[in-house]
């Protein structure tokens, strides 16, 4: 069925008032009263983007995670980086991670969480990751909730369509570029549409389970969580939500069917959610001071994503005065043309020793290759071009900016060398910052996690510009 792309502001003013309660107090009293841990998987790094007060692990031995109770954080998230591996690679870590929830859970005898954090377009390993994430645990859930409203960045669900906003409309998802993926591509904007094409017809339309914006807005925690509380293990429910107040609402529902009842959803979501489970408000962006602020060395710019907005974002910051650019021509890359590595390591060496910004960027033109898996082969080739020049940098900069989360991915594990960041919170909307650990390349340096699709021309160019004086 084809889906038209509608006004937003019309199309949110028409829908119910709402919930009047705030409720993360109550969330949090919960919280409080309960002991339990949050597990956030990350299919790229962007994850931790409402959240603060949260840990970050590129590692996961039994030993780390059960440490993970012991620490002050509110919630850990663990890297796995899925959406850029094959799903047989996707399957196995999830299918790993489920046993290890399942003996954790067994031996400290509490409630544990699990989000499979996702991209609010939809693009990503689904079913795939949450059936292995299941038999890991033992089908032990109790059906899965599925949630990819991401406010940050203007994507709402409304009547099980998924919509995302830009130039005061909201665009049937089916009908952007992220449904073209190359990767993860699809048709349907209507989710119950889009779990039947992505499970091949093995669950249809018709039994995917909903929670309407009216079931939250009019009839509040209670009314949510009467239609959750009878879901089976193999159900699967869309949540509804135009508003970050939608989302809180089914966060205190889902906690009370867990204190109550013992249930345990798996849960795939977008970055939102994240924040109403854990019951944190939006909190003020960054400061200069909180950021660490030096005036000695430059800032270090990586932009890998090729998203149309990544690239508007960059040409904004090569055009900022006293800014350097270094392409990487992905062509050399994909030739393994040593010496353009070598060369721009130098150069970004000798500008940060000048206390120059500089941005290394990979070359514009997509190169896709022929298959799915060759397209992800393709980009794990230039991203490990980046991750080179990172590694080989002698020089420390004054912060640092990953753009896009495949590029970031790399660099946190293979260059920077981080097993344990914390999130401090965001210096823009939708846009993380995490302190380094004392075993990283740059011990207690920020990075800046930019998400591709996230903030407008100038959002990059903006925060660097506040960094300078």
């Amino acid at each position: 069925m084809q889906h038209h792309p509608v006004p937003l502001k019309a199309t949110l003013d028409s829908l119910p008032p709402l919930w009047p309660q705030d409720v993360l107090p109550q969330i949090r009293t919960i919280l409080t009263e309960t002991p339990s841990m949050v597990f956030v998987l990350d299919d790229d790094p962007t994850g931790a983007q409402t959240v603060q007060d949260a840990s970050f692990l590129t590692e996961w031995t039994r030993d780390m995670l059960l440490s993970e109770y012991h620490q002050p954080e509110k919630a850990t998230f663990l890297l796995t980086n899925t959406r850029a591996k094959t799903e047989a690679e996707a399957v196995e870590i999830n299918t790993t991670l489920g046993r290890e929830f399942d003996q954790l859970a067994n031996y400290l005898k509490i409630p544990i969480s699990i989000i499979s954090r996702s991209d609010s377009t939809l693009r990503g390993h689904f079913p795939a990751e949450l059936h292995a994430l299941a038999k890991g645990m033992g089908n032990s859930h109790d059906g899965i909730v599925f949630i990819p409203f991401f406010i940050q960045g203007g994507r709402y669900t409304i009547d099980d369509i998924q919509y995302v906003a830009g130039e005061g409309m909201l665009a049937p998802v089916g009908q952007t570029p992220f449904a073209r993926d190359s990767a993860f591509g699809y048709e349907s904007s209507n989710l119950r549409d889009w779990i039947e094409e992505k499970t091949f017809g093995k669950v249809l339309a018709k039994d995917v389970l909903s929670v309407s914006i009216d079931d939250i807005r009019i009839g509040g925690p209670d009314v949510v969580a009467e239609k959750l509380k009878d879901m089976k293990s193999s159900d699967i429910c869309i949540i509804n939500a135009a508003d970050m107040r939608d989302l809180d609402v089914v966060a205190l529902a889902m906690l009370t069917l867990q204190n109550i009842y013992g249930k345990n959803y798996l849960i795939r979501s977008s970055a939102s959610f994240v924040r109403s489970r854990l019951g944190q408000e939006e909190r003020p962006i960054l400061t200069k001071k909180e950021m660490g602020y030096t005036r000695k060395g430059g800032a270090l710019i990586l932009v890998g994503s090729h998203v149309p907005g990544s690239t508007s974002q960059l040409e904004s910051l090569l055009n900022l005065p006293n800014v350097y650019g270094l392409e990487l021509d992905v062509h050399k890359v994909l030739q393994h043309d040593k010496e353009q590595i070598i060369s721009i390591t130098e150069q970004t060496d000798r500008l940060l020793a000048e206390s120059k910004d500089i941005v290394i960027y990979t070359s514009r033109e997509v190169v896709t290759g022929s298959s799915p898996d060759e397209y992800l082969e393709i980009g794990t080739t230039i991203t490990e071009a980046i991750t080179e020049v990172v590694s080989d940098i002698t020089i420390t900069p004054r912060y640092i900016i990953s753009k896009g989360g495949m590029t970031s991915s790399n660099i946190i594990v293979n260059a920077l060398k981080i097993k344990r960041a914390t999130v401090l919170g965001q210096i823009a909307s939708g846009v993380l910052v995490l302190q380094l650990g004392l075993e990283s390349k740059y011990p207690g340096s920020k990075l800046i996690l930019w998400p591709g699709n996230v903030g407008g021309p100038t959002a990059i160019s903006d925060v660097v510009l506040r960094m300078r004086t």
